[in-house]
């Protein structure tokens, strides 16, 4: 056990930065070395956002800095956002929590325990106060993601999240989802100014997909303090998402056909922008 400890410690200096992980359990043996040999393929991954294939909008936010600057080179965004109130929820018809019955999985963060933890200088993934905290440290269009345990091929899958008091332009939270390793799968996302986007990375082929490109949505609670579940159901090669139980898009795609699920997070426009999950939940389906 200490080889495989100092194994992974030397690991994580070669990666650059020695991630943050929860203590483990009271475990027997087998088990911690399961962890252990888990914990050794979760390093943080994150993905420098390319450009979408189509022709922005005119008033869409300009493209992020290259990596190579510095949170404090990033131009100090001039648009500002007024919060939208977050009203009780409403039965929604076509909603797939109304239909499910009882979650497979549900997650209200009280420890972060389900997640891999960690900060380092590109984000962080802390749990404190029974929140899972998201945290863009710069805004450079960078998209990092911290997965969970175990695979799933169809499912309904949803996380509630809030965005910081911070945020504009396409900051933006969500879900990666069949991520069949820690450097791939399909990734969903709500933006400060109330748009949506799903999309994909293909570590193999090295080529980042767009989906459903940036599209607003009024269903999105936009702005800081806005507060929004953002769903995704998979069926097969069929992937519909949902904003607030309202059904946004349908797309047929077969890139990815199971995986892990975690939350990702990142920044164009305010450097430290954060998201406050509350929770995470999902239903297997047949």
């Amino acid at each position: 056990m200490r080889k495989i400890l100092a194994a992974l410690f030397v690991l994580s200096l070669l990666a650059g930065c020695v991630p943050g992980q929860a203590d483990l359990p009271d475990l027997d043996q087998a088990v911690i070395e399961t962890l252990v040999a888990a914990s050794l393929t979760a390093e943080p991954h994150s993905l420098e956002q390319p450009p979408d294939t189509e022709a922005p909008a005119q008033d869409e936010t300009p493209q992020p800095p290259p990596p190579s600057l510095t949170a404090t080179d990033t131009p100090t965004p001039t648009l500002t956002y007024t919060p939208t109130l977050t009203e009780t929820p409403k039965a929604v018809p076509g909603d797939p929590v109304l239909s499910l019955g009882n979650p497979s999985f549900k997650d209200t963060f009280e420890d972060g325990s389900n997640f891999y933890l960690y900060d380092e200088p590109q984000s962080s993934y802390v749990a404190e106060d029974g929140q899972l905290v998201l945290t863009a440290k710069k805004a450079n269009g960078y998209e990092t993601w911290s997965l969970t345990w175990g695979d799933l091929t169809n499912f309904y899958l949803e996380i509630t999240g809030k965005f910081g008091e911070d945020c504009g332009g396409k900051d933006r939270y969500g879900m990666i989802f069949r991520a069949p390793d820690t450097s791939e799968g399909y990734l969903i996302s709500v933006s400060c100014d109330g748009s949506y986007r799903l999309s994909y990375w293909d570590s193999d082929a090295e080529e980042y997909t767009v989906l459903e490109k940036w599209t607003t949505s009024e269903h999105i609670n936009a702005g800081p303090g806005g507060e929004n579940r953002l769903g995704v159901k998979t069926k097969g090669s069929k992937i519909t998402g949902y904003i607030n139980g309202h059904q946004v898009f349908e797309k047929t795609d077969s890139t990815f056909s199971k995986g892990r699920f975690g939350v990702m997070v990142a920044a164009t426009d305010t450097a430290g922008f954060s998201a406050f999950l509350s929770q995470a939940v999902y239903w297997k389906l047949p």
